[in-house]
């Protein structure tokens, strides 16, 4: 086991879990609250960073230390008016942690938690050459559907495959939010299954979903049902406008999604998801639904859908927190033309 560790990837739920597991794990070992840091990297000076490294542990062998939010640039170890008579300069860009990377004292363990580094800082490089990696990435639609069953497991429940594709079609790949309504269902369910009348029941869509699933109306050139998804979404208390620009974002998605595959139709839903840096669950959807739009139909639904935002932004249509009937209106007068 190494000394040096560096955390990182999209997918923070996972990220989350192994940091509170390795401090279950190193209270467990009984070496105290005493020999366990947590440090905002982004809120502290490179002086103090090293010094709380450096700092020998208390009636025990290690110290475990993590430093949260890599440093952008260490603070001055000293106020501007002082830099005259201050003996030591600071260090530019944080050169002094950098360089201390690689000399971290074999009693102190040091993880830096940063889920999305940027990746030019000389930090970063200097971490990857000395700390072992551990990125968590976004699970596949596959490892998602299987990490869905477990923690239902572990819960005592028990989903079917199913099931387990429309929870995840009705919260998404939220893993935050997915543990949570497990946890619902699972007390639920009472030891029984957990069914699709359960999640039905219980689970409440997320704006994404709903938005997904009015597009798979317009899709269908099915205009009433589109208009009813619309009056739900607005029913569950979801912001109008917030909406259409959900609805924006889609008609966007779908447009990339249809011109790659055009000059790629063979390509699958990873290399979708790789080339236009979409996680591999919202790829594998919009891979499918796009297959029932033609290129003109939504290059011309998205131009329309511009002219909405341009009306809104120029006061053509009048929307508030209080009235948004204008925006209801254009928005149904676009899907009901858009279904003809």
């Amino acid at each position: 086991m190494g000394n040096l560790y560096l955390f990182t990837g999209e997918e923070t739920f996972l990220l989350h879990q192994q940091v509170q597991a390795w401090k279950e794990a190193f209270r467990k070992r009984g070496e105290g609250d005493l020999n366990l840091a947590v440090i905002d990297g982004s809120r502290t000076d490179e002086a103090e960073l090293i010094s709380q490294i450096e700092t020998m542990p208390f009636l025990s062998e290690k110290r475990l230390v993590f430093i949260e939010n890599l440093p952008e640039a260490a603070k001055a170890t000293a106020k501007a008016e002082d830099k005259e008579e201050s003996e030591e300069a600071p260090s530019a860009g944080g050169q002094r942690l950098i360089d201390y990377v690689g000399k971290i004292p074999e009693t102190s363990v040091v993880i830096f938690v940063q889920a999305k580094p940027d990746k030019r800082k000389s930090l970063y490089k200097k971490l990857v050459q000395h700390a072992e990696v551990k990125e968590f990435k976004v699970l596949e639609p596959a490892a998602l559907a299987q990490w869905v069953r477990t923690q239902a497991a572990k819960r005592q429940a028990s989903i079917d495959p199913r099931s387990v594709e429309h929870l995840i079609g009705l919260v998404g790949p939220n893993l935050w939010r997915l543990e949570q309504e497990i946890q619902k269902l699972s007390n639920y369910a009472e030891g029984k299954p957990i069914t699709i009348e359960a999640i039905d029941e219980l689970v409440i869509p997320s704006l994404e979903a709903n938005v997904f699933h009015l597009t798979d109306a317009l899709g269908a050139k099915d205009a009433r049902k589109a208009i009813r998804n619309l009056h739900q979404v607005v029913a569950a208390g979801e912001n109008l406008r917030q909406t259409f620009y959900m609805i924006v974002r889609q008609f966007r998605l779908l447009l990339q999604v249809a011109g790659y595959l055009s000059n790629y139709p063979t390509a699958t839903a990873q290399s979708l998801a790789t080339s236009l840096k979409m996680h591999p669950f919202v790829a594998r959807n919009t891979m499918g639904q796009a297959k029932h739009f033609k290129m003109a139909e939504l290059k011309a639904a998205y131009r329309k859908l511009l002219e909405l935002d341009l009306a809104m932004k120029t006061s053509k249509i009048q929307t508030t927190t209080d009235n948004q009937d204008e925006l209801t209106m254009a928005i149904e007068q676009f899907m009901l033309e858009f279904c003809k």
